[in-house]
């Protein structure tokens, strides 16, 4: 298990807590006089060990412990060279996690992650040289056991208005996670060393910010680039109407550390607005606008300069939603380009888009979708998404390629809300870039 990385300030808070707690001695001076005769020895005279019982054990028992399971089984097929066979990957997730009860408003959490991989397999991770497999379609489940978690955390004021200050290894995102975020579905979630402000505001407000030391990412902390170490600050001031909109002001400036990634330092700035706006119990309109301005930062050597602009408009009716989108992330060269190297794959269930292109087909990327998802009748906790992408270039305006995405997400309710049954499907059709492929996977999961 790597421990290397995990910051000296949570051993420092977690010895604080534990020597400033009640000791036995002021809670047995709350007890009646008994008789001489029966009167239990007193605390001075207990061992060490038995007063520590008297107030530890009780006190862990009331934190909460936390556990996910995930097993599945994911198959990738692409044409033409390097690949010469299909890759798949029976892989297991096993993350058990506990957090103290508060305390004078700390706590501490930590969570272990485990990735088995049960059965024959054949895919490739490339960072990890131990699972490179260069004729192989990329999988990035990798073999692990780590550290996923570990913080203290701080809390102070009501629900509503308060003030909450984290420190250590945790998973953090940003809005919609497009520029900053763990990936869920990857076995290997990823998480960041980071020390994390959140604040309830009055007037429906609220800020955020977050100093970010390390990335580790989901190919696992032994791969080439799974650690990535960083000077980078993240905010967020967020204000919301309900039923309404929820409007956010966000700006990230990543500072790399490592020369392999000095050419991904960015500063980054950026507005958003969300729904739904809900008209009456059963329509709404769902909406998104967002606009977002890019340039270099810290140790990057280039000149940046770029765009983001995301817009989604359709109508909700109950749990049902129908969307048409337009993504763009702007490329002019290899070197101008907008970049979001601390975020999860995006823009298609392939995961060929995982980075913003920049090939000789085009530069940068734009993506036109139309998505349709909703409860399945019939099916008591059932939910069924259809996205259509067309993929364009920047600059010059090429196409790329288009693909077709499904799942279906079934919660057993008859047996447990917490148990999940899946099947997640994406077809892409090559124009331009890349070749033909299909990505498909069934998978359980079940969360205490």
């Amino acid at each position: 298990m790597s421990l290397k990385s995990a910051p000296r300030i949570s051993v420092l808070i977690l010895g604080a807590i534990f020597c400033s707690l009640p000791s036995a001695s002021v809670a047995a001076q709350d007890q009646p006089q008994q008789d001489q005769a029966v009167q239990e020895p007193s605390p001075q005279t207990q061992a060490p060990k038995e007063q520590a019982s008297n107030w530890l054990w009780p006190w862990l028992k009331e934190g909460k412990l936390s556990f996910n399971s995930r097993w599945r089984l994911e198959a990738f097929e692409r044409d033409g060279a390097p690949f010469t066979a299909t890759a798949y990957a029976p892989t297991l997730r096993l993350a058990l996690g506990y957090e103290t009860p508060a305390y004078r408003g700390f706590s501490i959490f930590a969570q272990g992650e485990a990735v088995i991989v049960t059965g024959p397999a054949d895919y490739s991770v490339p960072a990890l040289p131990s699972q490179n497999r260069p004729n192989l379609p990329v999988i990035l489940d990798p073999k692990s056991l780590e550290m996923n978690q570990g913080y203290v955390k701080w809390t102070h004021g009501a629900s509503d208005k308060n003030v909450t200050v984290t420190v250590g290894r945790q998973e953090v995102a940003l809005n919609d996670g497009r520029f900053l975020s763990f990936s869920n579905w990857r076995q290997v979630h990823g998480s960041f060393d980071a020390a994390r402000f959140d604040a309830g505001l009055p007037g429906n407000f609220s800020f955020t910010y977050a100093y970010i030391n390390r990335f580790y990412r989901e190919d696992g902390y032994t791969a080439t680039d799974g650690e990535e170490p960083m000077h980078s600050d993240m905010f967020n001031l967020m204000w919301s109407k309900p039923r309404r909109i929820n409007a956010s002001l966000y700006g990230l400036l990543l500072n790399f550390r490592g020369p392999a990634q000095f050419a991904t330092s960015t500063q980054t700035y950026g507005l958003r607005l969300t729904g739904p706006y809900q008209f009456n119990p059963d329509w709404s309109l769902l909406y998104v606008a967002e606009f977002a301005k890019q340039m270099n930062y810290g140790t990057n050597p280039n000149k940046v300069d770029e765009n983001y602009y995301l817009g989604e408009l359709g109508p909700g009716w109950h749990d049902f939603g129908l969307k048409a989108g337009y993504a763009f992330l702007g490329g002019r060269s290899a070197t101008d380009l907008l970049t979001t190297p601390l975020a999860p794959p995006r823009n298609g269930w392939t995961d060929l888009f995982f980075n913003n292109p920049s090939e000789a087909a085009g530069h940068g990327l734009q993506a036109l979708y139309l998505t349709a998802g909703g409860p399945v009748r019939f099916l008591d906790g059932a939910v069924a998404t259809l996205i259509y992408y067309d993929y364009y270039s920047d600059y010059p305006h090429t196409h790329y390629g288009s693909e077709l995405d499904s799942s279906l997400a079934y919660k057993i309710k008859r047996v447990s809300n917490r148990w999940e049954i899946g099947w997640r499907f994406g077809r892409y059709w090559a124009d331009h870039l890349f070749t033909n492929a299909v990505r498909t996977s069934v998978y359980t999961s079940f969360t205490l």
